[in-house]
């Protein structure tokens, strides 16, 4: 069976494990299971969230097996920068010591990871699909993040002080306490390869900046009818012709802190910038949301102004009355759905030019405030005349 199509909508769970299976045999598997992880895949139309996890987990560890490619690099510093799962983020650790190199650059990520799950870690299992742990004598998310340090070593050197503090802290387990020594031991140990003089992420992995694919036209989508969050209608180039402007997606019903509700958050730091700047009135901001038919204009007045953001005639809150398939595939958002909510979706951030073309995007890894208004001003000089 095909690793892409429609065809792999229907796919019951355990096709799924054996094509995976049969992908991660193949010497040149490893593009199509990278493939497998975007989050618009058919694979995953109609799936439970939790069902989700188990999939896409289930294709880090196959990564794992075969080895760690730059192009599927960015998927597991992904779950690592703002994963909640135990499951996912252990085998996103997993995943990473399978990369052919240690850098300096990953050892961040998997420090907030484990900043981030250590007060839930949970057992894990990987001997099968699907397979739940049934005592605490396995791996889990905290082992396999400790694990990932103790590879890169002393490239790890910048979290070695987060350690040595969680260390210090009464209640660990004897077993917690013997994995941050062994850890630790491996970060200290002098004949390692030191850290490089330039640990920035590897090219491929690097890229959250993609330009915008230059055939897609704004006026294609102008039928697309939206509704901002006092009710009033526009269409699209209505508010996003003119001026450049900052757009992010989210949903309010989406159970990870570190996604939507943290993008709404930093969209209204990115305001507060534009504001100091003078600039609240040159360039525009959106936050639009994925799931349109429950999110209604009292609902993301709420959720905006729960988050700071500010909403007038340049920023708005908006969901897609009419068109929103054209608008998601527009922005060639990475989400997807089960039968009534988004099951999976990736941080993304857009900025758009004066005419609504989109110039640059941000994407799965969390950005910078300043960066984007920076990128955003950049995009304005270059429509204003000089």
């Amino acid at each position: 069976m095909p690793a892409s199509g429609d065809a792999t909508s229907v796919m019951s769970e355990d096709r799924f494990a054996d094509l995976v299976g049969m992908l991660s045999a193949d010497p040149v598997g490893g593009a199509e299971l990278t493939d497998l992880l975007r989050e618009e895949h058919p694979v995953y139309a109609g799936r439970g969230t939790a069902t989700v996890v188990q999939m896409r987990g289930w294709i880090l560890l196959a990564l794992a097996r075969i080895g760690l490619s730059d192009q599927a690099l960015i998927f597991v510093l992904e779950e690592l920068d703002t994963g909640i799962d135990a499951y996912l983020i252990a085998a996103a650790a997993r995943a990473l010591r399978c990369y052919p190199k240690p850098n300096e650059a990953f050892a961040p990520f998997v420090a907030r990871a484990l900043d981030r799950i250590r007060f839930h870690d949970e057992p894990v299992s990987f001997e099968r699909y699907g397979e739940y742990a049934t005592s605490s004598t396995g791996t889990s998310a905290v082992s396999e993040l400790l694990a990932a340090l103790a590879w890169l070593g002393p490239n790890a050197l910048a979290v070695q002080p987060q350690l040595e503090s969680w260390r210090a802290e009464h209640g660990l387990s004897r077993k917690l306490r013997l994995d941050l020594d062994r850890t630790l031991q491996a970060i200290r140990e002098p004949d390692r390869a030191i850290p490089s003089c330039c640990g920035g992420l590897p090219a491929a992995g690097s890229v959250s900046i993609r330009g915008a694919t230059e055939s897609r036209e704004p006026s294609s989508i102008n039928f697309v009818l939206m509704q901002d969050q006092d009710g009033k209608s526009l269409r699209f180039l209505e508010f996003f012709g003119g001026k450049p402007a900052i757009v992010v997606f989210f949903y309010t019903r989406c159970d990870n802190p570190m996604k939507c509700s943290l993008t709404v958050t930093k969209l209204a730091r990115i305001q507060a910038l534009l504001g100091a700047r003078g600039l609240a009135g040159r360039i525009r901001t959106a936050a639009i949301t994925y799931d349109p038919e429950f999110d209604r204009a009292e609902r993301l007045r709420v959720y905006g102004q729960d988050r700071a953001v500010r909403t007038d005639e340049d920023h708005r809150m908006l969901r897609a009355v009419e068109g929103n398939d054209a608008l998601r595939s527009y922005f060639e958002l990475g989400v997807n759905f089960g039968e009534a909510l988004v099951n999976r979706h990736r941080i993304e951030l857009f900025i758009l030019d004066p005419t609504g073309r989109i110039a640059v995007c941000f994407e799965r890894l969390q950005w910078d405030e300043e960066q984007i208004v920076a990128r955003a001003v950049e995009t304005l000089n270059g429509f204003e005349p000089r």
